[in-house]
């Protein structure tokens, strides 16, 4: 008895490699996987190791700056200083450029380039 069962998705150690179980051959060994994309190939189950669920991390709570106040803005409506949320940190925006159209390209402190494309929220002073 192989322990694995068909559906359930391992890592192949031997080909650095994950894929989904689809048949299970009678000799106790042997594996036929299938990767995302379609591509088969067989597999030792001694080089099977199964994939686990992760637990979904917590995000720690976003630290709003002393004297601000969150606005939804569309991108026409952004100013130098608001601060924008990016990688789970409020980041102030230290330039805009390409005002024209219905996007605007931020500069944001840390040197990151992002473009406002619909309304978002920023937290600005008040």
């Amino acid at each position: 008895m192989t322990g694995f069962k068909l559906g359930e998705k391992v890592f192949d150690r031997q080909n650095q490699a994950r894929g989904e179980i689809v048949k299970l051959y009678p000799a106790p060994n042997v594996l036929r996987l299938m990767d995302p994309g379609g591509f088969q190939w067989i597999a030792r189950t001694a080089c099977c190791v199964p994939l686990r669920r992760r637990a979904p991390r917590e995000t720690p709570p976003v630290r709003i700056p002393p004297g601000t106040a969150p606005v939804d803005c569309p991108p026409h409506e952004l100013k130098v200083g608001d601060h924008v949320l990016a990688g789970g940190h409020l980041i102030p925006i230290a330039d805009l450029r390409y005002r024209a159209g219905a996007t605007r390209t931020m500069i944001l402190r840390n040197g990151a380039v992002c473009v406002a494309e619909r309304t978002i929220r920023v937290y600005r002073r008040f």
